[in-house]
This record gives structure tokens, sequence and C-alpha cells, in this order.
């Protein structure tokens, strides 16, 4: 009985990894682009450069929509392939960026706001990054829970006790976490 059960879960595990990873792109986009904003925040001080950032972003954001069309266009070519009805949307594999797109859009807004200030929302979107880590972890294996909880101590330590190093650092790492969790889900999908 505990031998069907560990099996049913391995098997839910491979097939929502091979779900997954239709999204390996979209973090290899977004963790670069948040790599190149680190990196463009430590040559601000130098050059002035915020533009950069702006067309980093508008340019990772044209790169994920491509990316989301172009998956929609697959999921229904195969759907057709297998005889299936035209779904409705719900439970479709694109709605799974839909929670994410609504946190980057909440703190936006808060941003705009003012709501939080510009040294704590580095800190803010390196949690939500963290604890998005480990609710997927849990879901597709326990090492991004594991780099979900170490995002989230890096994260505490520095809105702690280095807020203006935080953007850098955060960004930073939080970039690299999302090309990890990209190549994490590229392997286990092998």
């Amino acid at each position: 009985m505990q031998s069907n059960r560990q099996q049913d879960l391995e098997n839910k595990r491979k097939a929502w990894i091979s779900e997954a990873r239709a999204l390996i792109p979209l973090l290899f986009i977004w963790g670069a682009e948040w790599v190149f904003s680190a990196l463009v925040d430590i040559a601000i001080y130098w050059l002035d450069l915020d533009w950069l950032k702006q067309a980093a972003f508008i340019t990772a954001v044209v790169a994920s929509l491509i990316q989301v069309w172009s998956l929609r266009k697959d999921f229904h070519a195969e759907d057709e392939k297998q005889g299936l009805p035209d779904r409705s949307g719900w439970g479709h594999p694109a709605l799974l960026l839909l929670p994410g797109a609504m946190l980057i859009a909440a703190v936006a807004l808060l941003q705009a706001i003012g709501a939080i200030g510009p040294l704590f929302t580095p800190v803010l979107r390196a949690f939500i990054l963290a604890i998005g880590f480990v609710q997927v972890g849990l879901l597709l294996g326990r090492p991004l829970i594991y780099l979900g909880l170490w995002l989230f101590a890096l994260s505490a330590m520095m809105g702690m006790w280095y807020l203006g190093y935080s953007a850098v650092v955060l960004e930073g790492m939080g970039g690299i976490s999302l090309i990890v969790c990209g190549y994490m889900l590229r392997v286990w999908g092998r």
C-alpha cells in the first residue's frame, strides 16, 4: 500500500515536472533580467543607466509574452492532435503564470503608491520569490525548497543589516536562483 502511494506521488511529480518544463524559458528570461538589473545597479554609481534597466524590463516582458503565446499555440496543437475539445481556459497550464503576474502587479502597485520605499522593494520581491520556490518545491522536489529557504534567509539578513546593498545582492541572487531553478527543471525533465 505504501509502495503504491509513493509510486503514485512519483508519477505525479514526473507529470508536474514535464508540465513545468514549458516554463523553463521564462525562468531563464527573468533570471537574466534580474542579474542584468543588479549589474546595472552597480554601474549606476558611475553612469546614468536607469534607462537601461527599463529597457531590460520591457525586453523581458516582451520575450515572456512571446513565450506564453508560443506555449498557448503548442497546447492548442497538442489538444487538437489528441482530439480534445477546445478548453475554456480553466486549468490551462499557462494559468500557472497568473499568480506570479498578480504578485508582480501587486508589488508594482505598492511601489507606485508609495506604500513601500525603494529600499524595501528588492527585499519584498526576494521574499515573494523565496516563498514561490518553497511552494513549487513542495510539488517538484526538496532542492527547490532549500533554494527558497536559502533566499528567504538571505533576504531577511539583507533587510535587517545590509539594506543599502539589498537591491544589488538580492536582485543578483534572485536572478541566479531563477536560472538555477530553470536548470534543475531541465535536468529533472530528462
